[in-house]
């Protein structure tokens, strides 16, 4: 009881600390924030997932990052790191996850306009609409649910609760199931999909997910930098080291392949958490195209190889209207670097 009210008062106390506080106590050079997915419209393989951004909230992000950082390139974190130039006062460095269609038609023309440099990181084998990811199938999936009739809804709920074992009662069951199931559970996903009705295949063919190939190369036109998300989003912990190996160099070479980029920096999905520095590093030493790693773990530090991000779409800081979140977001960045005992609580 005690604990929790030293805890609950501490969170607090943190909270209070405005942000540019936080800047001077914990110094960092550079931080770095990344998104997914803008949209003018509701993106149902997205929305049961996380909130993307309406185009409004996106843009309002820009112009406070041109306000109070100072916005770098790929190629100014590369020399700062492996040449040792100096980074500009403020230094921020933006970036978007999984390569969706909305990068080109409402990301590009926002960064056009701001002239803010940005990296987008794509996963392969979604490239051109080949493949769906698992995570779109299950907010897809959950969608299709939603537009059953109540009898359809409950036939679907009776015949995955029988093939796989489950008491599923309702939708907040079925929701709760669906959204638990990781990348090695995608036959259970693909199941469900068929027992709501939905085809993925058709899904893809009538509707553009994914960056194509010509979008990318008219980005790297524009002076945008790409690179490698993996092959197909496999959170790297759970693979063996040759599989790891896989996915990083393969989808980095196809992405060289594409752009022309001699260095092809990398993200890892999910985060890197757990995974061997020095192979990783190794990795890097045995292919020199490889440009640096980025992770998800806000501002903590790493290794000078790998520079981390904060995730600026959490539901945990919702948007007041076309108000950008981001002054929260990164407030909670830092937050987090203070708290001795792990994740803040929101």
């Amino acid at each position: 009881m005690f604990k929790a009210l030293i805890r609950k008062s501490l969170n607090i106390f943190l909270r209070l600390i405005p942000l540019g506080i936080y800047r001077r106590i914990i110094p960092r050079n550079l931080i770095g924030v990344f998104y997914h997915a803008v949209s003018t419209e509701p993106l149902p393989h997205i929305d049961h997932l996380y909130p993307p951004l309406t185009a409004a909230q996106f843009e309002n992000a820009l112009l406070y990052i041109k306000r109070h950082y100072t916005p770098v390139t790929y190629q100014n974190l590369h020399d700062h790191v492996f040449k040792g130039d100096s980074l500009p006062a403020n230094a921020i460095h933006l970036s978007f996850d999984d390569g969706y269609v909305e990068n080109y038609s409402i990301v590009r023309p926002l960064l056009l306009k701001y002239e803010l440099p940005c990296t987008f990181f794509l996963t392969t084998d979604w490239l051109d609409n080949k493949s769906m990811s698992y995570r779109n199938k299950v907010s897809l999936t959950i969608e299709a649910f939603d537009k059953l009739s109540s009898s359809q809804q409950l036939t679907a709920i009776t015949t995955i609760s029988q093939e796989f074992s489950q008491q599923l009662t309702g939708r907040d069951d079925f929701v709760r199931w669906i959204l638990s199931l990781v990348r090695s559970d995608e036959p259970k996903i693909d199941f469900a999909c068929q027992a709501v009705g939905l085809d993925i295949d058709a899904y893809l063919a009538e509707h553009q997910l994914y960056l194509s190939t010509e979008q990318v190369q008219q980005m790297v036109a524009e002076g945008f930098t790409f690179g490698s998300h993996t092959l197909s989003h496999y959170k790297l912990v759970a693979l063996d080291q040759a599989g790891i190996e896989n996915q990083i160099i393969t989808s980095s070479r196809i992405i060289g392949e594409i752009t022309g980029q001699k260095i092809v920096p990398f993200s890892f999905p999910n985060s890197g958490a757990g995974l061997d520095r020095e192979f990783l590093e190794d990795i890097r030493d045995r292919h020199s195209f490889l440009g640096l790693f980025f992770d998800t773990q806000g501002i903590a530090l790493d290794v000078p190889f790998i520079l981390n991000r904060i995730w600026a779409e959490h539901r945990a800081f919702p948007h007041q209207g076309p108000a950008t979140n981001l002054p929260y977001v990164i407030q909670h960045a830092y937050r987090k670097e203070i708290w001795p005992f792990g994740h803040l609580p929101n």
